[in-house]
């Protein structure tokens, strides 16, 4: 890493400096030594309950430890049971025996459903943008192996109409087949978590097509498909009760569909703007959840999202089947003021409808249904066709697992849901953005958000959005990249990563309305002293970031939040330095910890050109260990760098 040629004509040559352990590092070892030279495994463990804040710790973990490092460093004495300074040094800068936070599973699991954030997909089976990418059964297991605990498919006839697709409908999108995504879905939904994984379908299929689904789920899950025995469901089940079973969840049959004409459109059409969220070399910074509510305060409360083209269909026949509603575990559920949700786009296509399969509609345990209270989802666009059925209601009502009675309250009403009965929503973006400046937060029924329908490039939106009011789904695009998914990716990184965070008390307080853009007093302050970094000069190529010199590297640290709490900042350029040393402190006052994401990105300055990307993090408040801790850093994408890691103090002042 020392010479770097110029011109072809000379070489230049830098000075690999001696990275001496921060002084904070070497100030420790020599309190819990008395002045030693060698850490003995009761100091180490006088360390972790003192200074590290692991009061749990024992003498078998300092022990381990010790064990591990000298194995790891091979020094000649392996019976020696003590750590050097630089074997300390070695110790807090690794991240797997030194983390920023838990990897265990810690929230109580016991609650309903509705009482986590949920890591969600959205079109989980595309490998790229929305419009022509493939369809594939890849990006479900990357989804699952990364701990996404909710899968959305859409399932369209294939050509001939004798089997099943999943692909994103009126696209150039290329299909993969239906049995396939569920194979694979039962072979690694529970690889990296323990805790259910829901199936979202979005349904655009004939009766017998929904009977030949029936088969493939009953066939594939087996024991593995929970449906519920009640009629309804009072509650949500908890994660736990649910442990390693596959829900589904769409919308059953109706029970009546009344002849209506279809509204006239406005002409005058919003059209979203959509924003890239890799403009520079790491990406736009987050939107201002404020800017994104002016920007579309002036949309029409009926106009549609782009995933809602062509949603006026015609057709006509009869809807039955009660047995598909009866296993609904959760409804989903719309009312009549225009707030569509991308579940259901042109759910009927000129598809004849005839009575459903009953095994299918057994199978359904999230069901997806309307009321007139205020919401509208797009999984039931086609309210608006020219539809005649007759079904039997007390027949559906019988069957129905998740009964709903009709609300006439508006949105707030629906959110707060039936006592009875429990049920899903769904809302874009834009549409939550504009519930929320006159409605509180999801309380008893799940809250689904998605991606507007202009993300044609699978780009996502700000997630604090939809989780500061409440909502339980936030659905991302998670083949892409920058700071939105960053985000999502480091709100997941909590309670051990499996798939189920436990919302704040704040968003289950039934009493009380949290609104994020009140400004409440400071409840603690978070320091973070950022001493140093290493790892580049391994995992890149010595001329990646500058063909002349080694890198000039400078982190930004900040806060993802309630307005209050968002804050960004930076140190200073470290020229010319692998392992830059920049012994910064940060000081973040918190009005809402609870709901607070530690944003760290490392660059490396050019004169000429955009800043290269050197790797980031996002990491939950609320989990962060104190002391001075190993923090690893990721690509663009989410994935884990073999060697980059930050040093970094964590302290609650």
């Amino acid at each position: 890493m020392g010479s770097y040629k110029m011109c072809m004509c000379f070489t230049r040559n830098f000075k690999m400096n001696e990275v001496q352990p921060p002084f904070d590092i070497r100030e420790a070892f020599a309190r819990f030594t008395n002045g030693g030279i060698l850490m003995t495994a009761e100091q180490l463990l006088r360390f972790l309950i003192e200074f590290q804040s692991e009061t749990s710790a024992t003498i078998h973990d300092a022990q381990h430890i010790i064990q591990q490092i000298i194995h790891r460093k091979h020094h000649a004495m392996f019976n020696r049971h003590g750590l050097t300074p630089e074997d300390f040094h070695h110790f807090l800068f690794s991240d797997d025996l030194n983390s920023p936070i838990t990897n265990q599973v810690h929230q109580d699991m016991t609650a309903p459903m509705s009482h986590y954030f949920i890591f969600t997909g959205h079109n989980s089976y595309l490998t790229g943008n929305q419009l022509s990418s493939d369809c594939s059964d890849a990006p479900i297991i990357k989804a699952l192996v990364k701990g996404v605990r909710v899968i959305e498919l859409d399932i369209w006839p294939n050509f001939c109409r004798d089997n099943v697709h999943v692909v994103h409908g009126r696209t150039l999108t290329t299909p993969v087949s239906l049995i396939k995504c569920l194979k694979a879905i039962k072979q690694y939904a529970f690889s990296s978590s323990p805790y259910p994984v829901v199936i979202t379908l979005e349904d655009h299929l004939s009766p017998d097509l929904q009977a030949k689904v029936a088969e493939m789920v009953t066939q594939t899950f087996g024991d593995m498909l929970f449906y519920p025995d009640n009629e309804c469901l009072e509650e949500f089940p908890s994660p736990e009760e649910m442990k390693y079973r596959i829900i589904l969840s769409t919308k059953p049959p109706k029970e009546y569909l009344e002849t209506k004409n279809p509204k006239e459109k406005d002409k005058d059409k919003e059209k979203d703007k959509d924003s890239s969220e890799e403009e520079d070399a790491w990406g736009k910074e987050m939107p201002d959840p404020k800017d994104e509510t002016s920007s579309d305060s002036d949309l029409n409360e009926h106009t549609q999202d782009d995933e809602d083209i062509n949603d006026i269909v015609r057709s006509s026949g009869q809807l039955g089947a009660p047995d598909f509603k009866r296993l609904s575990a959760i409804n989903v559920r719309k009312n009549i003021d225009g707030i569509q949700d991308d579940e259901d786009i042109n759910e009927s296509s000129h598809i004849p409808l005839k009575l459903v399969a009953p095994d299918y509609k057994r199978l359904i345990a999230i069901n997806v249904r309307k009321s007139k209270g205020g919401i509208q989802n797009d999984e039931d666009i086609k309210e608006r066709s020219h539809i005649s059925c007759h079904v039997k209601v007390p027949d559906y009502k019988r069957l129905i697992a998740i009964h709903v009675r009709k609300s006439k309250g508006g949105l707030m009403e629906s959110l707060k849901g039936d006592p009875a009965s429990v049920r899903r929503l769904s809302l874009s973006e834009q549409k939550l953005l504009k519930a929320r400046e006159e409605h509180g937060t999801a309380l008893r029924n799940i809250l689904r958000v998605y991606p507007r329908g202009s993300r044609v490039n699978s780009s996502n939106y700000n997630p604090l959005v939809g989780w500061m009011h409440g909502a339980q789904m936030v659905a991302f695009n998670m083949q892409g990249y920058g700071r939105s998914l960053w985000l999502m990716q480091g709100m997941f990184r909590s309670n051990g990563g499996c798939g189920y965070v436990k919302k704040p008390d704040i968003l289950l307080d039934s009493d009380s309305v949290f609104d994020p853009k009140v400004k409440l007093p400071v409840k603690k302050t978070l320091r973070v002293r950022v001493y140093m970094g290493d790892g580049w000069r391994t995992d890149f190529n010595k001329t990646y970031f500058d063909a002349y010199s080694p890198p000039d590297f400078y982190a930004r640290v900040g806060i993802a939040g309630v307005p209050a709490d968002t804050t960004m900042q930076k140190t200073k350029i470290m020229d010319d330095d692998w392992v830059p040393v920049w012994d910064k402190d940060f000081y973040f006052p918190l009005t809402v910890p609870e709901l607070a994401l530690l944003r760290i990105e490392v660059h490396e300055y050019d004169m000429s050109e955009k800043d290269d990307f050197g790797g980031q993090t996002c990491l939950p408040v609320w989990e962060l260990r104190p002391g001075i801790r190993a923090v690893p850093l990721f690509n663009r994408k989410g994935e884990k760098f073999k060697s980059v890691k930050l040093l970094i103090l964590f302290q609650f002042v």
